[in-house]
């Protein structure tokens, strides 16, 4: 009769937890992954095996027990250990460690799988902080062609200890404040947190350098945890020829400008006060005093003035004298006033302030009139309209560009009209020229019209092509226009259009197959390789699993992918239901306008319910615990010798106890066997 058939489920593997392990630099990290196998079934022969994605990754990765985990019971947990040696520089936050895993069921079906972790480095976004302390000038200050100390120290005010410690002076220049022996930078090497590191640098200065103050930039650089190299500055200023922190400032204040207007050649005053706001006397002060225009406002007083010396918080009043000319213009102009001072040494502060005056002069404003009259008469071509069929142009491909063109002038018209267009992309360099963009086809890049009336138009539509590899932008298509008026005055003109070009962009992907009928939760595999065919970049390219299976990663994450380049998909996925089951394969990724551009291979799935093996047809043993007839034939004949096995002891015992038992000793001889058996015949019909 046919055997039943036993369902023995199907085991199913993975990583549990939230996937993130946290893990510091240069030590070995401990971390615990647990392993579950959240099937129906026992998982035997687990092995874990982790791996980077990395091509040089800054760590060593090995398992405290080996890689194989054994036999998962249903709901049965692991726990494992994941060594994680960092041993080198990290560049970045986080890394992904795949956990891949190989397993199989009672039966001997294989299965695979894998997850990713991360791993975050502790501290990595924690930039050591730091602080420059008690940084002095000895002596306080320093003159001219006299030297002194620098000194400071650096401290460690953050949470992270700084490897390679090292302070550099920058900024020294032999004409003004430079080192005076000994080296531009002092190695600190490394402080802890909290600690402080001194430094020194012995300065001088130059001889005939100007009074003030100078800086010094004093830049540390440090390593991180990471390796990750820091290099920060900070300017700190040196008082050169005079008190540390004192110096004279002059500034004009209570400038009474001249009110209402004035006419050409009529008088009119400036006054103000010159005023030292500093510390210091102010010495050596130059005031110079002069129009913008020089043509339309001159001076009619000294326009330079000179002063000694102004003690701080003194004062001392001015006042210059100014005048239209006949070349002036009925408007505002503008007086500059330029003063010049020092603090006692050789190093000289400017200011300007300014003021104005309102002045008025009719004939010149007649003569202009008759100027911008003459001026308004020239006629102008303008591109009153374009239009681009195709609105946006693709690459490598031909379009149409219909222009209209303007006479704007409404009484006089143009002629002898010559336009041509501009195609190049000028860069910035001579060497990288781009060449023509747009080409004209089927003929030059010179175009003629005879006239265009008063504000008349003229329409022409132009075939250009564009090169294969114009980079996706808007580019400036420039037209230039060379024509006469009535008069035979020539004029140039220029109009700029924007157009729009775009690359087309290529993912393909090679061609793979989707089994036509799998089995519940039998895993199915994918993979391929696909490539960026086109001519531009793709970015934020990503592969995602749509439909109703359990994934491990439903979305890969790839990036952008230059021209040219090319990359390997694959994932994993495990139906959960039976019958028609739609499962597609998504590709997204972006174009150099930002749209989002989709690809999909969309499959259906025919999933069937797991198939039990055939028993022997399989070669795999036969259940042992099942009643067959044979089973319950040999169980029916070893119960009837018993029986008759017992009844023949209770009889012997009844009739002759001692002699029975001889009776019952038996041979191996056949004979005896006989005669055994005619003594008992000959004893039946006695009374017991």
């Amino acid at each position: 009769m046919a055997e039943d058939k036993i369902d023995i489920g199907t085991p199913q593997v993975f990583v549990a937890g939230d996937g993130v392990y946290e893990v510091e630099n240069n030590k070995e990290n401990r971390l615990s992954i647990q392993v579950k196998n959240k099937g129906n079934a026992i998982a035997d022969n687990v092995v874990v095996r982790a791996k980077s994605e990395e091509a040089m990754p800054p760590f060593k990765l090995n398992f405290s027990d080996g890689e194989n985990v054994g036999s998962l019971g249903v709901n049965g947990t692991k726990t494992l250990k994941l060594y994680v040696n960092m041993n080198g520089s990290p560049d970045k936050a986080s890394y992904p460690i795949t956990l891949s895993y190989t397993y199989k069921d009672p039966l001997g079906g294989s299965y695979s799988g894998s997850d990713t972790i991360y791993i975050k480095l502790k501290g990595f976004d924690r930039e050591p902080s730091y602080l420059f302390d008690q940084m002095k000038m000895t002596p306080e200050s320093l003159s001219p062609g006299t030297g002194g100390t620098l000194t400071g120290r650096v401290k460690n005010t953050g949470s992270q200890i700084m490897y390679q410690a090292e302070v550099i002076l920058d900024k020294l220049t032999t004409e003004g404040i430079s080192l005076s022996g000994g080296f531009s930078s002092v190695q600190l090497g490394t402080l802890n947190i909290g600690q402080e590191g001194k430094f020194s640098f012995p300065l001088a200065t130059s001889a005939d350098m100007a009074a003030g103050n100078y800086p010094v930039t004093v830049k540390l650089k440090y390593m991180d945890e990471m390796g990750k190299e820091y290099e920060k500055t900070q300017d700190y200023y040196i008082n050169v020829g005079g008190v540390s922190g004192k110096a004279s400032q002059i500034i004009i204040r209570n400038m009474k400008e001249p009110a209402g207007t004035y006419g050409v050649n009529q008088n009119f005053p400036i006054q103000f006060e010159l005023y030292n706001a500093g510390q210091v006397a102010a010495k050596d002060i130059i005031i110079t005093a002069e129009g913008l225009d020089p043509s339309a406002v001159v001076p009619k007083s000294s326009s330079v003035k000179n002063v000694m010396s102004l003690a701080p918080g003194a004062s001392m009043p001015m006042t210059f004298t100014f005048a239209g000319t006949n070349q002036a213009s009925s408007q505002n102009y503008a007086i500059q006033f330029t003063v010049e001072y020092t603090s006692g040494g050789t190093k000289v502060n400017t200011f300007k302030q300014y003021a104005g005056v309102n002045i008025s002069n009719p004939k010149k404003d007649k003569e202009e009139e008759g100027e911008d009259d003459k001026n308004k008469s020239k006629p102008k071509i303008i591109v009153s309209k374009y239009v681009c069929d195709p609105l946006i142009v693709m690459a490598g491909e031909e379009f149409d560009l219909n222009l209209s063109l303007m006479n704007t002038h409404k009484d006089k018209g143009v002629k002898n009209i010559k336009m041509f267009l501009t195609l190049a992309e000028e860069t910035s360099s001579e060497t990288e020229k781009s060449g023509n963009i747009f080409t004209p086809v089927n003929s030059s890049n010179t175009y003629y019209f005879d006239a265009i009336p008063p504000k008349g138009t003229v329409d022409k539509e132009l075939r250009l092509y564009v090169v294969p590899n114009a980079q996706p932008k808007t580019y400036t298509l420039t037209v230039n226009f060379e024509y006469e008026d009535a008069e035979g005055n020539e004029y140039t003109a220029q109009e700029l259009l924007g157009i729009n070009v775009e690359q087309v962009t290529e993912l393909n992907m090679d061609d793979f197959a989707m089994p036509e009928s799998v089995e519940q939760y039998m895993p199915v595999t994918v993979s391929f390789n696909y490539y960026n065919t086109g001519k531009v970049a793709l970015n934020n390219v990503m592969f995602k699993v749509e439909g109703d299976v359990d994934c491990s990663q439903r979305s890969t994450y790839v990036g952008n992918m230059d021209p040219g380049a090319s990359d390997y998909y694959e994932v994993t996925f495990t139906p959960n239901t039976i019958g028609e089951v739609p499962v597609s394969i998504v590709a997204t990724y972006e174009d150099a306008s930002g749209e989002t551009i989709e690809q999909r291979r969309d499959y259906v799935l025919n999933v069937t319910e797991p198939m039990m093996p055939e028993g022997e047809e399989d070669g795999a043993e036969p259940p042992q615990n099942g009643l067959t007839m044979k089973n319950i034939i040999i169980g029916i004949g070893v119960i009837v010798i018993l029986g008759m096995g017992l009844f023949l002891f209770i009889r012997g015992q009844k009739k002759d106890p001692d002699g029975f038992a001889e009776s019952m000793d038996f041979d191996d001889e056949d004979e005896e066997l006989e005669d055994d058996d005619e003594d008992d015949d000959d004893k039946e019909g006695m009374p017991l």
